[in-house]
C-alpha cells in the first residue's frame, strides 16, 4: 500500500512540474505574439516572452521540487 503512495506522489509531482512549467511559456508565446501584431514588430516580442516564460518555468519547476524535498524531511 505504501509502495501505490509513493508512486501517485511521484506522478502527481511529474504532472504538476509539467503544467508548472508549460504555463508561463505558452502565456509568453501568447502575449510576445499578441505585442509583435500590436506593435507590428518582428519576433522581438515573442522572443522575450519565450525567454521569460522558459525562466519562469524553471523556476517554478525549481521551487515546486525544492518544496516537496523540504515536506519529505
Amino acid at each position: 500500500m505504501n509502495d501505490k503512495m509513493n508512486f501517485l506522489k511521484a506522478l502527481a509531482l511529474i504532472s504538476q512540474v509539467g503544467i508548472t512549467m508549460i504555463v508561463p511559456v505558452i502565456a509568453g508565446v501568447w502575449l510576445g505574439n499578441y505585442l509583435d501584431e500590436l506593435l507590428h514588430t518582428n519576433l522581438i516580442f515573442l522572443l522575450v516572452g519565450v525567454i521569460l516564460g522558459v525562466s519562469a518555468g524553471f523556476r517554478n519547476a525549481y521551487r515546486l521540487i525544492m518544496q516537496q524535498q523540504d515536506d519529505g524531511k
